[in-house]
């Protein structure tokens, strides 16, 4: 365990040190830290053996997204932290369950981050529930059971990077190749750093996000119509395009 929580505490350093390492928790300025989720998540009944596997994992996800989306502002991660332990605790083998439900998350990031051909810049439309919202209420009926982490979901948006690469292979209108190395956006607003935190944090004080990802609590909800309220909080803050 001891190399295990090193390599949290190496983390925790690293991300300590960025300037952007924001939160939409109320009254905070700064998300919370690997080292304080797992603190928060794990529970003292938990089996060694799997606080080390849940530890390594968390480890392994952050990581990727650090690596794969490396202008990400908002990281807020205690609701998918609490929804993978819950899942890994469901499965007969939890150990081997949480290590592969940590590893499709670290995997995804490096399908949509911006060292391949999607680059996107942040992990938000992901953490804090607007993908799968807008997923689940294409088709209610039959994926309104499936909750934003559950690894239904984390598979659904791996079947969707190969859908959008086939796109950019194909020189699709709106998923074509991009000319240089900015980071893609499909939106018809602006997603620059100052306009990203300032379309969430409105988001955020108007109950307008599909997941309260700072707290372990949360209760999805897809019901709301996020893509028009994101537009029009766009409008609000005239960072349309």
């Amino acid at each position: 365990m001891g190399d295990t929580l090193a390599e949290l505490a190496a983390l925790d350093a690293a991300l300590a040190e960025r300037a952007a390492f924001g939160t939409l928790e109320p009254a905070r300025v700064r998300a919370k830290l690997p080292t304080a989720l797992c603190d928060r998540i794990l529970e003292p009944g938990d089996p060694h053996a799997f606080e080390r596997a849940f530890i390594e994992g968390l480890v392994e996800a952050v990581e990727a997204m650090l690596t794969a989306f490396p202008d990400n502002l908002l990281w807020d991660l205690e609701a998918l932290a609490a929804r993978q332990r819950e899942q890994a605790l469901a499965d007969a083998d939890p150990v081997a369950r949480v290590r592969a439900l940590w590893r499709g998350v670290a995997q995804l990031q490096h399908v949509f981050g911006v060292h391949g051909p999607i680059r996107f810049r942040y992990i938000h439309d992901f953490v804090y529930g607007f993908d799968w919202a807008k997923w689940v209420a294409d088709d209610p009926g039959t994926r309104a059971g499936v909750g934003p982490y559950d690894a239904a979901f984390v598979e659904r948006m791996h079947r969707r990077g190969e859908e959008l690469l086939s796109l950019i292979d194909e020189g699709d209108e709106k998923y074509g190749p991009l000319l240089d190395q900015a980071a893609r956006n499909p939106f018809g607003f602006s997603r620059e750093p100052d306009d990203e935190l300032a379309l969430h944090r409105r988001l955020s004080a108007q109950g307008a996000l599909p997941v309260r990802a700072w707290t372990r609590d949360a209760v999805p909800d897809w019901r709301r119509p996020y893509a028009a309220l994101r537009e029009a909080a766009a409008q609000a803050l005239q960072i349309s395009a």
